[in-house]
């Protein structure tokens, strides 16, 4: 009965003031949709290689490589013996894995089709030990055995058609240009899209090498291209056992360490790969923590600009349930029924605003989703939800409710009632104080927001508009044809593909090379420069003879490649050009540049030209010392500049002729600039998040300034007639009533510069090329939140200004 007459005079409260509360209720369903949505966005990038039932003992080892003091390898791959040789010699590690990922893309031929493109990964037997892929056919073990592999559940589909699993075991494949054929030894459930590790086939890791020759397997000298993870035994303590790489590396590498070559061993924990990954020749499916993290700071501020909302409006209303309280305290109502009553208005309030924002998100889930490039979902997120995760879910949840409910609550459930039913209530100077914190508070936060909105803005158009110094539009790159055999022939084939190429209409040019613009490219060390003994390290790229012209890459000296530079013999290949960045690093000029003579290990190369810098990869990373060597490689896609035309028609004419010129290989393309701009999917990505919600957070701010505002004109309505009456004009009324709101603002506009300052500085650092922000950029931005909150103040206190002063006046 009680809670039902709690229920009752919820309701008629929330009834009888209908434009408060619904700014109240607004504000709260504003903010909890932002939040459930990035929630929704944050928990999935922290979910990543939770699902494994050992994720906290496993961890990535990395290998960072000092070439002479200077750091030539940051990353994780390293020689094929390492892993194993850690499990014998520590006691720590219960297991190993090794894992390959094979150079290009790789090509599957089932069926007789020919599949391009699919994720193919050579583990070893301990692979599915350490990590938790289940199959649905099949046995792990059977990952001991040369030529066999796992298939997921979509390629199996793929390659054989609709078919139970159990028999498609014993199915046969052929991967890559190998004649003998892979038979399918189990098949695996499709890997979870909150894996850092995607695959589509697992081939055994023992089809690397020969029984009777375990060189590749035990080396420490050459290949370093494998992978490793080690399980170590649980309560193991990693930063211990990475100080024991110490003496690892002394013991093992001691040819190197001779050469001024050091290796220092790391552990990566298995739930920090996807966020926190810097690495060279990255693998995985990485993002950004820092991201990550500056979202959920976002959520944070518009949960408490949100709370800050409904304390501020609750008190505000204090004089108007005065009354009420003072009424029922004399009925005999104690403090403690008081505080129930309005702590269940508050439950009420959140509640309703919450199943609305449950609504919201439901109803915006498919454009959120495509803001973040994935299939999220409300239910998906709560349902994968861990113990620890729904404590601090309950724990912000109450600690919400405890500050937005009960201090509205104990303001209001403590006034006298003999005070308040003799007419001699006031506003308490204290509660009055505290809610121009709050609104200084919540308005330094917005404004903050909307800065770095504004920022981020600014770096995105940067980086949009900056000359990187060559041409990748309008560039269709064709997959190499990596079932055609590498021979003294290929050479000429390809220039011979490239001339056909270039004689349909809509081509401009052709060109192959190992990488093209946005992949990393390949990292040399050993550079000595004529006949001397200082080492240098550069970067390298493999270019035929029409790579600088088809991007349009600036010659500064010399000349470019001609065909005759490129040779199947590797030792006839003698010439070598060098980026303005390389030039530097030698001590060179364009004088004296020509005809230099430059040492890769024993290999002499003679300096025919030099280029201008260009960005290979994004703004992330600085333009670095660059080698181009000539050659037509068989792993090399085929870069095809084409006219603004019809590219569809373009297309079919390129499949036709590579068709023709490499029969039994798969055709497969895509356009340079969407490949190149993925780069900057997690900035875009962050930039699109930032703008939504900073408009959110500056909405729900003005809505508080709305009630406020509107709150302090209604009890000021007998003031406002008789300074009317006496000659006051409508101005200087709106002057008068918004002055102390905008005051705040414009002290909230201050304290905003300093935390924008510093929080941009942080995610700036992410770039090797950034803007630097002017005074512009910040006062911007304080002029936008200032004419925003001024015009919010005086459109609610003109509505009171201009009412007729006989109405006014009568007002009670």
């Amino acid at each position: 009965m009680m809670w039902a007459n709690y229920l009752k005079t919820a309701v008629r409260n929330q009834l009888r003031n209908k434009a408060f509360s619904a700014i109240n209720i607004s504000g709260l369903v504003i903010g909890l949709t932002a939040c459930l949505f990035i929630y929704q966005f944050v928990s999935f990038e922290w979910s990543y290689d939770r699902f494994h039932s050992k994720s906290d003992q496993i961890y990535r080892v990395i290998d960072d490589v000092d070439y002479q003091g200077k750091q030539i390898q940051h990353g994780t791959m390293t020689y094929p013996a390492v892993g194993a040789l850690m499990a014998k010699d520590y006691e720590e590690i219960a297991l190993h894995t090794r894992m390959l990922v094979p150079f290009g893309e790789s090509i599957v031929k089932a069926n007789n089709q020919v599949y391009l493109g699919d994720k193919c990964l050579f583990v070893d037997e301990h692979f599915l030990s350490v990590f938790d892929f289940p199959l649905v056919a099949g046995q792990p073990s059977v990952l001991q055995e040369k030529y066999t592999a796992i298939l997921s559940e979509s390629m199996a589909k793929k390659y054989f058609g609709q078919a139970d699993a159990q028999s498609l075991i014993g199915k046969e494949f052929f991967w890559s240009t190998e004649p003998t054929p892979y038979t399918v030894k189990a098949i695996a459930k499709d890997v979870p899209e909150n894996s850092h590790l995607q695959f589509d086939v697992l081939i055994s890791y023992a089809s690397l090498y020969h029984p009777d020759n375990r060189s590749f397997e035990e080396s420490l000298t050459e290949k370093p291209y494998v992978r490793h993870y080690l399980l170590l035994h649980p309560e193991t303590d990693d930063q211990v056992l990475e100080e024991k790489f110490i003496a690892f590396s002394q013991r093992y590498f001691t040819a190197d360490k001779a050469v001024g070559k050091v290796h220092a061993f790391t552990l990566q924990p298995l739930k920090q790969v996807h966020l926190y990954s810097d690495y060279a020749y990255e693998y995985a499916q990485t993002s950004s923590g820092k991201v990550v993290w500056a979202t959920v700071w976002i959520a944070g501020i518009i949960l408490v600009i949100a709370w800050i909302n409904y304390i501020n409006l609750t008190t505000s209303r204090s004089l108007d349930r005065a009354k009420e309280v003072g009424v029922r305290k004399v009925m005999g109502a104690n403090a403690r029924q008081l505080l129930k009553q309005f702590v269940f208005e508050s439950v009420l309030v959140t509640t309703l605003a919450l199943l609305a924002a449950v609504l919201l998100v439901l109803l915006l889930q498919k454009p959120f989703n495509a803001i973040v490039d994935g299939d999220r979902s409300l239910w998906t997120t709560f349902a994968a939800l861990d113990p620890k995760s729904i404590i601090i879910l309950v724990a912000a949840s109450i600690i919400g409710l405890a500050l937005s409910g009960f201090y509205p609550a104990f303001i209001l459930s403590s006034f006298q009632p003999v005070t308040v039913l003799k007419g001699k209530f006031q506003r308490s100077a204290k509660g009055q104080f505290m809610r121009k914190i709050l609104v200084v508070f919540q308005f330094t936060a917005a404004c903050a927001l909307v800065t770095a909105t504004f920022m981020v803005s600014r770096q995105m158009e940067f980086m949009r508009k900056k000359d990187m110094g060559i041409a990748i539009g309008n560039t269709m790159v064709v997959s190499p044809p990596m079932r055609t055999l590498f021979d003294s022939t290929y050479q000429g084939r390809m220039k011979t593909f490239k001339h056909a190429l270039q004689d349909l209409s809509q081509v401009v040019s052709v060109t192959t090379s190992s990488q093209i613009p946005g992949a990393r490219p390949y990292t040399t060390s050993d550079i000595r420069l004529n006949e001397g003994q200082e080492r240098y390290t550069a970067n390298q790229l493999v270019v035929d003879e029409d790579f600088f012209t088809n991007y349009e890459v600036k010659l500064l000296a010399g000349r470019t490649f001609a065909f005759s530079d490129c040779n199947f013999d590797w030792n006839k290949v003698k010439n070598i050009i060098i980026n303005r960045s390389a030039m530097s690093l030698f001590g060179l000029n364009t004088e004296n540049v020509l005809d230099a003579k430059i040492y890769i290990g024993d290999k002499e190369w003679t300096v025919v030209g030099v280029v201008e810098n260009f960005h290979q990869q994004s703004l992330h990373t600085a333009i670095e010392p660059m080698l181009f060597t000539p050659d037509y490689g068989p792993f090399n896609p085929t870069s095809v500049k084409l006219t603004g035309g019809d590219h569809p028609a373009s297309i079919r004419e390129i499949k036709t002729l590579f068709e023709k010129f490499f029969p039994d290989n798969a055709f497969q393309y895509y356009f340079l600039e969407d490949q190149f701009n993925k780069q900057y999917n997690d900035d875009r990505k962050f930039s699109t998040l930032t703008k939504v919600f900073t408009i959110l957070s500056v909405i729900i701010s003005c809505l508080g300034l709305i009630g406020l505002s509107t709150y302090t004109a209604i009890q000021r309505t007998k003031e406002i007639g008789i300074r009317k009456v006496l000659g006051a004009s409508v101005m200087s009324i709106i002057a008068l009533l918004s002055i102390d709101f905008i005051k705040l603002v414009l002290v909230a506009v201050v304290l905003s510069v300093p935390l924008a300052y510093f929080g941009m500085e942080e995610w700036l650092s992410r770039y090797a090329y950034r803007i630097n922000p002017g005074v512009l950029v910040y006062v911007m931005p304080m002029g936008g939140i200032l004419l925003i909150a001024a015009g919010t103040i005086c459109g609610q206190v003109l509505k009171t200004a201009k009412r007729d002063p006989v109405s006014t006046l009568k007002y009670e």
